[in-house]
């Protein structure tokens, strides 16, 4: 029965409701009959009802005065009305008005007929598909829905959001409640990374395993994927996926569908978001779900056993793979599957709070209908709003004060126009309670002590590496300490057998394991896991991504003639290429360069340095046996002429690559509602007139602080916000930095973005994303990022810390809406600079003149050593024009035609002489120096 009335309340209105809004009722009842034939309680037709006007309240801020004289609240009535004409939409994030949108009603029909013809095994599975189709399509088929108000004297929020929450309420009455659920840690899981596969795999893993945790709600069959408010989940491959494998009656969701709409383009967009693997394989899933649910702890708990069984079965899968790479004579701690589990389930935590709507079940509100005294409807509407309202107004107000957001909803339930008000008018104080719940749950740390008395991962230096030798509880004692009284030789020999595993599987299986390198159940699992979710989706291939030395020679490969890089794939490096595949060891590059004939050769290859018999031992194990000294002898031989022939062909790669993090700016306040227009902005300007008109004295000044405020969040504003962020997330952010700037996207988690970028890429790469980010968002929104250049062979972890600290830094010290950039030299010391956006413009025209030498390439360093033996931070105001005018000297200095280049001097360099810090300027100057001299294209 729940499909049935999820269909009903999802139904509940036409999808062109503003133009038939007399009849909306009987046009919504016929679409209904159209596809489902059944009947409902009346208990049943309350829900929806409840759920209904909950929905409207969430998200409708109108009001009205309080009149005492009923023919005045007729005319005002009649006069805030607004027909179809005159109707608009308004966005809710850019404030602008735009003609509504309207689904023609005949291409409706016809798809419910349509529809109404599919035969099911019985009516629930009807309802099932067909609620799941409207959830799913309704938008696609019908676009113009998202600008279609649900109500055209609000008209911020579309039909289909109202629709869709109505459906999600209906699921949890009477007792609604938020569900607030989270992973982690995060940071700390991702950047613990030694390989750039690593960094993926630990990215997509807390996006997998968050959506494993909210299946339990999306697949239960009172609930579905209407209850998960943030992040929306319309669009998601990983849901498309699910939708597409949903069974109904052996015959598949896809199949079904294909029979009808097989030559849809919206049907074809659906099954390539499913089945595109560079879709289904972006990190875009956040840590963290809001879900309205019903009161019942039991579903949390439910959600929270499905995350800790994933990583049971995730511990299974490794140790499947450690059989399989490894020898069978060897004899496996047959506790070694244990031991995994054990890490990773004590290694990740999960925190939860149920926040539940109202402390009683939801009654239908009195409706004036049902009363022949107008005074005693007055009496039941306040009874029901002192009941289901103000309990939350108070306990708000006992843990926060009235504060802006306080005020404002208390006004609005005071002056509902649909009374009574009710507890939806208080969504967002019920999410800020919600979220404080949460922050006061983590506070009170899950603390469980795991002895780790052995050698630590080489990875995260954490846990203690796995014991793959015999069974290691022999040598410890129960709280998991090392026995004292063994002998020392007998646990030598043990910890040199378990070495010695080790040194094989890293030997057996190059792709996953360097030699040398020993690591615990969680690293381990991270290393795998591009080989489990390859089983898991059903992928053609595991997940590859280029090495850090691949990226430093994008440039180079770029730049190189076709012909001769087909002679180096097919014929000079061949051989060796051979040998290396022998090994099971395979090279990517960039999506961008698939066809290239050096896509699979690694850009370590093309760099002279890499040719040594020591490096080819310690990377590849390509070792050589006392009695194959004639083999040696021709491999050194070869390894010799590689290195002559890159001499002889000029091929010489930079030994840099960047690495880009980006992050949306205030976050927390965009959700909180901090950046909503006032509400005035957001009804029709109709109504807003008639507001005016027809208030007088206090209530006049009560209506206009309404009209002034900030419009409070509202699960229409949450999932407009998730639905831009997933757009952005996964049709623009790939194209920009794999399609436009031949980069390597790591992940893209909404508003927050990782990728590997060629040197000569980085900075339009970001300068593009953030202008990409305000276009689909709102231009009030601004992104951050902080941009590494560093050497291919710099540790990945240390890398990653560098460009967490600087992304943080563009907020906290260049003030958002800003870049931090860094070049970390081989051999020399850092260098950092940073300002807002408008810098971009400044620093590429300055690569490019260094490039091509209409500046001096000393001039950066001559005045650096000036600044550093000049500049004092406390005697600013009288050095600057010393410094102004050594700028201009050493610029001068070595110029060649003065005249061609004193505009850009004038004009760019004294501009941000003058706006920026002196040291932060004179290190500009460097880093675009350097920058120009990597450049390869």
């Amino acid at each position: 029965m729940y499909w049935k009335l999820k269909l009903k309340a999802i139904l509940h209105d036409p999808p062109y409701k503003a133009v038939s809004i007399k009849e909306h009722e009987e046009k919504a009842q016929e679409l209904f009959d159209k596809v489902l034939q059944t009947t409902f309680t009346y208990d049943e037709l309350n829900r929806v009802i409840i759920a209904d006007k909950l929905s409207s309240a969430q998200s409708r801020i109108i009001v009205k005065p309080q009149f005492q004289d009923q023919s005045k609240e007729k005319q005002f009535e009649t006069e805030s009305q607004v027909n179809y004409d005159k109707s608009e939409f308004i966005d809710i994030f850019s404030e602008r008005k735009e003609p509504i949108q309207t689904p023609d009603e005949v291409k409706v029909q016809n798809l419910f007929n349509e529809l109404g013809g599919l035969s099911f095994p019985s009516p629930d599975e009807r309802a099932k598909f067909i609620f799941l189709f409207l959830w799913r399509f309704y938008p696609e088929i019908f676009p113009e829905i998202n600008k279609h108000p649900a109500d055209s004297r609000a008209p911020n929020h579309s039909i289909y959001d109202h629709l869709v929450q109505t459906s999600a309420i209906v699921s949890a009455l009477p007792s609604p409640a938020f569900l607030l659920f989270t992973i982690g840690p995060v940071q700390s899981f991702i950047s613990k990374a030694r390989k750039t596969s690593d960094l993926w795999s630990g990215s997509y893993m807390l996006s997998y395993l968050i959506w494993e945790s909210m299946k339990i709600l999306v697949e239960d069959e009172e609930l579905g994927p209407d209850v998960i408010i943030f992040p929306n989940l319309f669009g998601q491959p990983l849901i498309d996926r699910w939708l597409c494998e949903l069974k109904f009656n052996n015959q598949t969701f896809r199949d079904l569908l294909r029979s009808r709409f097989g030559n849809e383009s919206w049907f074809r967009k659906f099954i390539d978001n499913a089945y595109s693997e560079e879709k289904l394989t972006i990190a875009n899933l956040p840590n963290r779900f809001l879900a309205v649910i019903p009161y019942d702890k039991n579903l949390a708990e439910r959600c929270e056993e499905k995350f800790r069984s994933k990583l049971k079965e995730l511990a299974q899968k490794v140790y499947d793979e450690i059989i399989k790479s490894s020898s069978q004579s060897l004899n496996l701690n047959p506790n070694l599957k244990n031991d995994i589990e054990k890490h990773l389930l004590s290694y990740f935590q999960v925190y939860w709070v149920i926040m539940p709507w109202s402390s009683n079940p939801i009654p239908k509100p009195p409706s004036k209908k049902d009363f022949q005294d107008e005074r005693e409807y007055e009496k039941a509407c306040e009874e029901y709003k002192m009941k289901y309202v103000f309990p939350v107004l108070e306990d708000y107000r006992a843990l926060f004060s009235e504060n802006d957001l306080y005020k404002t909803i208390e006004q609005i339930v005071n002056h509902p126009y649909y009374k009574p008000a009710n507890v939806g008018s208080a969504y967002s104080l019920l999410l800020e309670l919600t979220e404080k719940l949460l922050g006061a749950r983590k506070s009170v740390r899950d603390f469980k002590v795991l002895e780790q008395p052995g050698e630590k991962c080489h990875l995260c230096g954490e846990f203690e590496i796995l014991w793959f030798a015999t069974d290691s509880s022999k040598w410890k004692t129960p709280d998991g300490k090392i026995k004292l009284d063994e002998k020392i030789k007998d646990w030598n020999n043990y910890k040199a057998k378990n070495d010695e595993i080790w040194e094989n599987l890293s030997k057996s299986n190059k792709v996953f394991l360097k030699e040398g390198e020993k690591l615990c159940g969680v690293c381990l699992t991270k290393r795998l896991f591009s080989r489990i979710i390859k089983y898991e989706l059903n992928l053609s291939d595991e997940i590859k991504f280029p090495s850090t030395s691949e990226m430093a020679s994008i440039g180079e490969k770029r730049r190189l003639e076709e012909k001769l890089k087909k002679e180096f794939a097919n014929s000079i490096f061949k051989p060796l290429k051979d040998k290396l595949e022998r090994k099971r060891i395979f090279s990517i590059s960039v999506p961008k360069l698939k066809g290239d004939p050096l896509y699979d050769i690694d850009g370590q290859f093309l760099m002279k340095e890499t040719y040594r018999k020591e490096y080819f031992e310690k990377e590849y194990g390509i070792q050589f046996e006392e009695n194959e000294s004639e083999k040696l002898k021709e491999f050194l031989e070869n390894l010799e002429k590689l290195r002559e022939l890159l001499n002889d062909l000029n091929i010489n790669p930079s030994k840099y690559y960047a690495i880009l993090q980006m992050d949306g700016d205030n976050m927390g306040k965009w959700l909180r509602g901090e950046f909503n227009p006032k509400i005035e902005n957001t009804i029709h300007s109709k109504v807003k007139d008639a507001l005016i008109r027809f208030s007088e004295g206090k209530d006049k000044e009560s209506l206009q602080k309404i009209l002034c405020s900030k419009h409070p969040t509202s699960p229409s504003i949450h999932q407009a916000f998730s639905r831009k962020l997933s757009q952005f997330a996964l049709e623009e952010v790939r194209k920009i930095v794999e399609d436009e700037h031949y980069g390597k996207l790591i992940y893209s988690g909404g508003d927050d973005v990782l990728a590997f970028l060629p040197i000569e890429e980085v900075l339009k790469c970001a300068y593009d994303l953030q202008k990409k980010f305000k276009e689909v968002l709102s231009p009030k929104a601004s992104m951050s990022a902080g941009i590494v250049i560093v050497h291919h062979k710099y540790p990945l972890y240390l890398a990653l810390e560098e460009v967490n600290n600087a992304e943080k830094k563009a907020k906290k010290h260049y003030g958002k809406n800003a870049f931090c950039l860094r070049f970390l030299s081989h051999g020399g010391e850092p260098r950092e600079c940073g300002g807002n956006w408008e810098l971009f413009g400044f620093i590429d025209e300055l690569i490019c003149k260094f490039k091509n030498e209409e500046i001096s390439s000393r001039f950066p360093y001559d005045y650096f050593e000036i600044v550093e033996e000049l500049y004092d931070k406390n005697n600013n105001s009288k050095i600057r024009e010393i410094l102004k005018s050594e700028l201009e000297r050493v610029f001068f200095r070595k110029v060649g035609d003065k005249n061609v280049i004193k505009k850009f001097f004038e004009e760019e360099i004294l501009k941000w002489f003058n706006e920026l810090d002196i040291y932060n300027f004179a290190n500009l100057l460097l880093i675009c120096r350097k920058i120009a001299g990597e450049v390869r294209v």
